[in-house]
Order: structure tokens, then C-alpha cells, then sequence
């Protein structure tokens, strides 16, 4: 029921049925009746005078709708503030740099800066170079790709809204482009999980065929430490899936929560023959310790997975599965989390981070 609320707020925030009337106070029309109803920001939480939230006291659609027209405002905030004032490379400061011109590259025009301070010219990748003025395209297809909109719907609506006419196959060339780039940087990020792990799999199609997706859960933050598809379901496969999360976190786990699937037990033991003792839970219904977490992750990943209708390639699935990944892990508060990211809570960021604070941080790592 959650997820249908926040669809249906997702489609009246593309429509153009929200209308700001303060800070803390909107209008939304509900979808296709005459029906308007407020909702505004009060004692720290949202409330609307729909006959839903009235009842339930949740979250309903308009205050969805709220969120994701707030959210799709940011970007278009994010993508004007792009070659605003920059912080010095050599010093880190902002205070003392002014624009200096420009340079030319193969990309074209690239804004120059002067740090007066430091006495010294520089120039910052914004990571939209040669994209001919689409930054805020292609930040909210990826933005909208995950939350659950389909291509043909993001194309739909930016030119709907804001005028831009784009292919679904363009809008799907942006997002493998930046999902490469993100995902380039995010592996190159050490964390550090906590001593239970949650591993699980399930299915997804890849032409035609099933495949399985296996992923790695941190039990604390929620974290997906790592994933990976497989056309079978052995113990090789889920000993890649550990080596995969073992070369991501730089601890090792104590215990290991699985289901009761012999392909989890004998990539266990073979892999953790000759190492310190981990406790392998095989959880079941009847268990007191279960693996909840890692299938409720599947079931949200799903949710988004059901706009795609399968997959035409591995290539394809492992694009969507990053994508989603990122999006999980960097971009989408948790409730159970007090709307924290995993990242977040796993002390990597100190803040919710949005697709245009991980695109510019992508290209401008140093090393």
C-alpha cells in the first residue's frame, strides 16, 4: 500500500498537480476528480486534509507529490548553481576565486577560475561536458529511472514540463554513461560493516531466460555492501558473491544469515575453511532470527524492476542493478533509518547526497 501511495504522488508531482503556496504549505490536485487538498509541514512532520492521511495518519499521495516535487525543485536548483563559485583545488577555499575566462577542450567552452590566495588558475569537471546544455535532462532521468518511471515516461514528461524533446534510447544512454561514471567512484570508497552480514538471491529475466541476483546486506545500516548476477544457482556463484563483499568491507563478518539453501553452506565453508570461526545462520519462518532485511530490499528493488519488464542483455541488468545500487545505498532516506541513507548511517557521508553531488564528485577525485 505504501509503495501505491508513492507512485501515485510520483505521477501527480510529473503532471504539474502541486502548487506552492508557502514554505510550508502546498495545494495538490488528486489525479483525475476536482478534489484539492492542502498539505502542509507541521510539529515536524507532514499532514494533509485528505480522507486517506485523516484516517490512516500516513503519508498519503499528496504528501508524496509534495516530496517529489520538492525533490525534482532541488535538482533544477542543483543544475543552475553548476560553474557557480568553486573551492580552490590548492587550498580548498571559495572566498578569494573569481571567474577567469575561458578555455578551450574537446568538449568545447570550459569555464576558467583564479584563486587569488593561491595565485593560481584553475578549471572544474563538472562532469556534463559536451552534453550541449542537457544537465538537468539527464539528472532527472536518472533520478526518475529509479524511483520507478520508465524510460518512455521520463521522455514523456520532459517534454511535457520542460520543453525537451529526447528518445527513451538517448534517455538510456545517459544513464549507463553516469551510472559507469558514479559507480567508478563508489567502488573505489572502503567501509567498514558491522559483524552480521545478510545474503540472499532471487530471481530477475534476462532475455527471456531467469537469472539470478544475489546481494550482500549490512545487518546495522541496511548497506548493500555488494551484488551480482549469475544464469544458475551453485556454490560458485555464492562464493563469488562473499569474495565480492570481502573486497568491499575491510572487516570480516562474525556471523553470515542466509536462507536454507546448501549453495550458502558449502560456499561458506570453503571459503572460511581456514579462517577464524564464522557462525553461519541458516534462517527459516520458524526462527527467531530471520533474513528479512535482505528480502525486503529484494521486494523494493522489484517494485522499481517491474517498469523495466526484464532485461534485454547481462549488460543491460548490470547497468540497472548499479544504478539501483547508488540510488539504495547514497540517494533514498530509511524510514527504518529515521530517513537516513545507508551511507549515511554507515558514517561514508555526513549527508543525504543527490545524482549531481555524485556526479561531481566522480570526476573531480583525486588519484
Amino acid at each position: 500500500m505504501v509503495r501505491k501511495r508513492e507512485n501515485k504522488g510520483l505521477e501527480l508531482a510529473i503532471k504539474g498537480n502541486v502548487r506552492q503556496l508557502s514554505s510550508r504549505e502546498f495545494e495538490v490536485a488528486s489525479g483525475n476528480s476536482c478534489n484539492v487538498y492542502k498539505v502542509r509541514w507541521e510539529r515536524k512532520r507532514w499532514t494533509c486534509t485528505c480522507p486517506d492521511f485523516l484516517r490512516s495518519r500516513r503519508k498519503c499521495k499528496h504528501i508524496y507529490a509534495v516530496c517529489y516535487f520538492l525533490t525534482l525543485r532541488d535538482v533544477q536548483a542543483g543544475v543552475r548553481k553548476l560553474g557557480d563559485q568553486q573551492k580552490c583545488p590548492y587550498c580548498e577555499k571559495s572566498d578569494m576565486v573569481i571567474k577567469n575566462g575561458y578555455s578551450e577542450s574537446r568538449s568545447g567552452l570550459q569555464q576558467r577560475y583564479y584563486c587569488k590566495r593561491c595565485k593560481r588558475g584553475f578549471t572544474v569537471a563538472t562532469g556534463f561536458e559536451g552534453m550541449h546544455g542537457q544537465a538537468l535532462a539527464i539528472l532527472l532521468s536518472l533520478d526518475l529511472y529509479y524511483r520507478g518511471l520508465s524510460l518512455r515516461q521520463i521522455s514523456e514528461h520532459l517534454k511535457a514540463v520542460y520543453g525537451i524533446t529526447v528518445s527513451h534510447g538517448t534517455i538510456y544512454g545517459w544513464i549507463k554513461r553516469y551510472v559507469a561514471i558514479v559507480n567508478q567512484y563508489i567502488s573505489r570508497i572502503g567501509m567498514k560493516a558491522s559483524d552480521r552480514w545478510h545474503a540472499d538471491d532471487t530471481v530477475v529475466r534476462v532475455k527471456g531466460k531467469h537469472f539470478r541476483l544475489w546481494g550482500i546486506l549490512d545487518n546495522e545500516t541496511r548497506f548493500l555492501i555488494a551484488s551480482h548476477i549469475s544464469a544458475k544457482r551453485d556454490a560458485k556463484e555464492a562464493h563469488m558473491l562473499l569474495e565480492k563483499g570481502l573486497q568491499k568491507s575491510k572487516n570480516k563478518p562474525l556471523e553470515i544469515v542466509t536462507d536454507s539453501a546448501p549453495e550458502y553452506a558449502k560456499a561458506i565453508s570453503e571459503r572460511f575453511r581456514n579462517s577464524d570461526p564464522l557462525i553461519h545462520v541458516q534462517a527459516a519462518i520458524s526462527t527467531p532470527l530471520s533474513n528479512n532485511k535482505m528480502e525486503r530490499f529484494f521486494r523494493t528493488l522489484k517494485q522499481r524492476y517491474k517498469t523495466v519488464n526484464g532485461f534485454y542483455s547481462h549488460e543491460n541488468a548490470m547497468t540497472f542493478i548499479e544504478g539501483f545500487r547508488t540510488y539504495y545505498n547514497f540517494v533514498r532516506g530509511h524510514r527504518s533509518l529515521n530517513g537516513l541513507t545507508p551511507a549515511q548511517a554507515l558514517g561514508l557521508v555526513d549527508k543525504k547526497l543527490s545524482w549531481l553531488d555524485l556526479i561531481n564528485k566522480s570526476v573531480n577525485v583525486k588519484g
